[in-house]
């Protein structure tokens, strides 16, 4: 088997099959299976089985884990090349998973980071849900700045297999990508951009939105990133952001409390998880 397309489940519904049907389409004659580890959804996963040629492996809820989940799943697969993507990261075209395995002719390159696109086909937070607009705090610029311009994230992105086994993600409740890239990144050419591109966003409520800027925080500080009080602070007072707001209000475009908070609260919860979590928040 060429490739494992390896996709962490639970209440997938129908972004899940979106996915999958994107998926099935591709334009390649590469081998494929997609692995499918669900924990424990409240729709039953088998009903995958019947719609697509899938191989499904199902755990209990309470032993989900960001990177023990992934290398259970990678484990029981048997691709050179493992590719990563979340359940609603919808490949972009029909070349997708060509374009994801087109770097590693260099046999330098041990992982490839494809390009994550905002969704258009539900509503998203006014912040976007990637890129410099939401992470617009100095924790994930410094992380970028020290791993040669590149945030690694398994949203939709590509592993050797011979690399993994050396560095399996290992047990870590959260950015089990950044801690694989800060075990493997070390002179730069190591990880390398793809063009290939999926699709995902999120929209979030106040309390959403509060549960995961403390939980991105509490995961720098697994991964030995440092948000100091005073960048807090400084964070908190870019201009651009009230700018941006105000006329986002203007537009009709700013919906929520959690949009009109989030250039404000955003440095203050990241910091709270970065200094003061010892896990994830609970749901």
């Amino acid at each position: 088997m060429d490739v494992s397309i390896i996709i962490p489940t639970y209440n997938g519904g129908e972004l899940l099959k979106k996915t999958l049907k994107a998926i099935f389409a591709q334009e390649t004659t590469k081998s494929f299976e997609v692995v499918i580890i669900d924990s424990g959804s409240n729709q039953d996963p088998k009903q995958l089985l019947e719609e697509f040629s899938i191989e499904l492996f199902e755990i209990p809820n309470h032993e989900f884990n960001h990177g023990l989940t992934r290398d259970r799943a990678a484990e029981k697969s048997s691709g050179e090349f493992l590719v990563f993507i979340n359940q609603d990261a919808e490949p972009g075209d029909r070349q997708w998973l060509d374009l994801m395995l087109a770097p590693f002719v260099d046999r330098h390159v041990v992982a490839v980071q494809g390009e994550i696109r905002e969704r258009h086909d539900m509503r998203r937070f006014f912040w976007d849900s990637c890129g410099e607009t939401f992470y617009f705090t100095s924790e994930s610029k410094n992380w970028i700045s020290h791993h040669f311009n590149m945030g690694f994230s398994t949203v939709n992105a590509a592993i050797r297999r011979s690399k993994w086994q050396q560095h399996p993600f290992g047990k870590i409740d959260i950015f089990e990508d950044k801690g694989f890239q800060r075990e493997v990144h070390l002179n730069g050419n190591e990880i390398v951009y793809s063009d290939g591109f999926v699709y995902h966003t999120h929209d979030y409520t106040y309390d959403q939105l509060r549960r995961r800027c403390q939980d991105e925080g509490y995961g720098w500080k697994l991964v030995g990133e440092n948000y100091a009080l005073w960048q807090a602070i400084e964070d908190t007072f870019i201009l651009k952001n009230y700018t941006k707001l105000a006329r986002g209000i203007l537009k009709g475009k700013v919906k929520r409390w959690s949009e009109v908070l989030f250039p404000l609260l955003r440095p203050l919860w990241v910091y709270k998880g970065n200094h003061f979590n010892q896990g994830l928040l609970k749901k």
